[in-house]
């Protein structure tokens, strides 16, 4: 927790990233702002049916900003995946749960699952902003389908067909091109954020 409230207390105010309200060191409390939304991915599997397009690629836009942010900040979250990213009233979307990340190269304690994670990630190997972008692909597969990668694969498979680079067809989904290279880890949390600025003004 006191790692999460250091991580908030750097990045300051940004439209992607819930607010900091207070950090109490001697309770370790740490208090941000109420997203009425909840997470994501409950959200997106409660009204997927009403999601449109252009709320898709919003998020997918606000997801690469805030990544962004972090990134600019020497934070790697570790951890990227539905359920760590908050909705508030407006649904903009915002990424949270900084308390495993890695800041300034410290050691993270929190790693992403097998479907938001690089087949050739190591636990022992210094984590890069690399390792969030392959995430980041995966987040947005998941914004314009409604599933996870590979969702009904188990887990050792998935694995697997990732160390073969065998990844999900995304030739008939938008923002298709944008997740291969990110899968392929091609891009940069800055190129992302101008690709939906771009391609979806």
């Amino acid at each position: 927790m006191r790692l999460e409230a250091q991580v908030y207390q750097e990045l300051g105010e940004h439209v992607s990233i819930p607010r900091f309200i207070k950090w109490d060191p001697l309770t370790c409390c740490l208090t941000i702002e109420y997203l009425e939304h909840g997470n994501l991915r409950e959200y997106v599997r409660s009204h997927y049916k009403a999601l449109t397009p252009s709320l898709r690629h919003q998020w997918a836009g606000q997801a690469a900003a805030g990544l962004r942010i972090l990134h600019d900040a020497h934070v790697v979250h570790c951890d990227i995946s539905p359920r760590n990213f908050l909705l508030g009233h407006d649904l903009n979307l915002k990424i949270s749960d900084f308390a495993g990340s890695s800041f300034h190269g410290s050691l993270p304690s929190a790693f992403a699952n097998t479907r938001y994670r690089h087949p050739k990630y190591k636990w022992d190997d210094p984590p890069h902003f690399k390792d969030d972008i392959f995430g980041l692909g995966s987040l947005i597969y998941f914004i314009m389908t409604n599933k996870y990668p590979y969702e009904e694969v188990p887990s050792d498979d998935v694995e697997s067909r990732y160390g073969s680079s065998q990844f999900p067809d995304v030739s008939s989904i938008s923002c298709g091109s944008i997740i291969q290279q990110c899968w392929h880890q091609e891009v940069t949390a800055a190129q992302v954020c101008d690709y939906f600025e771009y391609t979806f003004p």
